[in-house]
């Protein structure tokens, strides 16, 4: 073999690995054989520049995919491809904790000389780059799940995500618990995102005073909750996502309802006058659990149903409407009763709350399906509508089928009225309730969990975003555990999401990707120059010959360093 098709060999190796670094380089590697030819002099500076927001790796965002919900036999999780993928990805995320990983990534978006160091500290070649391509990957993905979908879409990804990031899985509905995630530990954690200003962390009161009882969760319910402050559409969407993180535990759990002063949180925790009066041993005549609704799933079914009935007598009125005509699964699909929180108003319980009146509710959901109709283009002509009557009657009836009433319901109202609110004095109530419970071992205050009126009502309770701000406050005199070890306040970080905020990393981190390969490419340069001027020369000037040859080692060598890394 000549010493130049031994050079064009190496060339081609050069760029047969190159392109498993990034198979993206391949068309403007094509031409490298050809080694006589110009413009690799060129090629250094455009490779250092065309890293961008679209080159990165694009995770498939399937909600079930990434949730690790099947098991063998044995119960071992059966990842999906998409979850194992991203798993990779984020496993480079540096940090044991939530709040470590969000400190990391907050401080990945400086790319000042101290984080490069941290990313490579102890890290070969190719690890380095792992490491970065990661942390741009966690970004590109978190953009999309924030900018790409509806509210109830998003926090369901965001649950599966950060499930992922933490090494844990989502939890199933319907398993009466208020978890909606695990981390790697399995410890359960609830998951709140909202607007920024708009925070509200709240649900089943019954769900979760059952989560504090149970032993296996070390008698707590952690919460995360994000608030994100974006501006732009889609994913030209940019701004801050804030993490705060707090528990519920057996310490603290009356305190904070006790101390929120909103008159129905304060009603879940009274206790029992028998039970108050024997020290939390008689429970006598405490009803028993309400029967709770069915599942927001259940109430769809129903829903549909009634719906379905209402349609078959003005179906042709409302095609008329429409312009077109009516597809009932769109329909369905449009209203999704089950997940849409914008057809409600503040706080929805399904078979409880009606649609919401305003523009922005039930005729807002319902535009989209009268684009084949010029006179309808805003949502306030949709509430003139049949679609809109049926839609909101149909809900209506749903609601009369759960609301209260009946002999039975005012019986057992009565009986709770004279074994909870036995003084006219709320705050008298509540006081006592609180101290008895704060006094009591933890067998009573399990206990008291459970003959709670919160509980035997099945009710909801409800904190707005400045009560959890001042939670260390509000879970006085004893808040236990009220955080995890390592955090001091309530807000555990924040994270800058948008694609333009991704392009100025990527512009960073150029160098610390480049610097890596940048060995090879110089060395590549120096070869095709002294390879030209070798032939320009006549094959004459042996010294230029030498240097290519000396550059052809150095590639050789540096390249099987990296494939030995990768």
């Amino acid at each position: 073999m000549s010493e130049l098709s031994k050079l064009l060999e190496i060339i081609t190796e050069v760029k047969n690995e190159m392109e498993k670094i990034d198979p993206s380089i391949k068309e403007r590697l094509d031409y490298l054989p050809t080694a006589a030819r110009p413009g690799l002099t060129d090629l250094l500076t455009e490779v250092q520049k065309t890293l961008t927001f679209s080159d990165l790796p694009d995770i498939p965002i399937s909600e079930i995919g990434w949730s690790s919900m099947n098991t063998k036999e044995g119960g071992m999780d059966i990842p999906s491809e998409q979850r194992a993928q991203l798993g990779q990805f984020l496993s480079n995320i540096r940090g044991n904790t939530l709040q470590e990983k969000v400190h990391s990534l907050s401080e990945f978006y400086s790319m000042n000389d101290d984080v490069i160091r941290k990313i490579e500290k102890g890290k070969t070649s190719s690890e380095a780059i792992a490491n970065v391509i990661s942390y741009l990957t966690f970004y590109k993905t978190l953009t999309q799940i924030i900018t790409h979908f509806n509210a109830a879409s998003a926090g369901f990804s965001f649950e599966s995500f950060l499930a992922v990031l933490m090494g844990g899985k989502q939890v199933p509905t319907n398993n009466q618990t208020i978890a909606d995630m695990t981390d790697a530990n399995g410890k359960p954690i609830s998951l709140k995102l909202y607007k920024e200003g708009q925070l509200e962390v709240g649900g089943s009161y019954t769900d979760l005073m059952i989560d504090l009882g149970k032993d296996a969760n070390k008698n707590e319910m952690e919460y995360v909750c994000v608030t994100k402050n974006l501006s732009g559409k889609e994913m030209q969407q940019e701004g801050v996502l804030r993490f705060l993180s707090f528990h519920f535990n057996l310490d603290n759990v009356f305190n904070i309802f006790a101390n929120s002063k909103q008159k129905e949180s304060e009603k879940l925790i009274l206790l029992p006058k028998p039970f108050l009066d024997s020290d939390g041993e008689s429970t006598e005549g405490i009803p028993s659990k309400k029967v709770e609704l069915p599942s927001p799933e259940e109430l769809e079914v129903e829903y549909n149903d009634i719906l379905d009935s209402l349609l078959a007598t003005t179906q042709d009125e409302i095609e008329v409407e429409l312009g077109q005509p009516l597809k009932v699964e769109e329909l369905r699909q449009t209203l999704d009763y089950a997940n849409n929180e914008d057809l409600f108003g503040k706080n929805p319980i399904r078979g409880k709350s009606s649609f919401s009146k305003m523009p922005a509710g039930l005729a807002s959901v319902l535009l989209p399906m009268f684009s084949q109709n010029a006179e309808i283009t805003r949502a306030t002509k949709v509430k003139g509508t049949t679609l809109y009557a049926v839609a909101y009657a149909a809900n209506e009836a749903l609601v009369g089928r759960y609301k209260k009433g009946g002999e039975a319901a005012a019986e057992r109202q009565e009986a709770l009225n004279n074994l909870y609110f036995y003084d006219p004095n709320l705050q008298g109530l509540v006081e006592r309730s609180r101290e008895f419970y704060d006094a009591s071992s933890p067998e009573i205050k399990k206990k008291c969990l459970t003959v709670s009126y919160g509980y035997v009502t099945t009710g909801h309770f409800n904190l707005s975003q400045r009560m959890v701000e001042n939670v260390a406050t509000l879970a006085q005199p004893t808040p236990g555990d009220l955080f995890n070890p390592g955090q001091s306040s309530v807000e555990i970080g924040t994270i800058e999401i948008g694609a333009s905020r991704i392009e100025e990393v990527l512009n960073k981190v150029a160098e610390v990707l480049n610097e890596n390969i940048f060995d090879i490419f110089n060395n590549l340069k120096s070869l095709t120059t002294n390879i030209q001027g070798y032939f320009a020369g006549g094959l004459s000037e042996d010294e230029k010959a030498n240097a290519a040859q000396e550059s052809a080692k150095n590639i050789e060598k540096k390249t099987g360093e990296l494939k030995d890394q990768t």
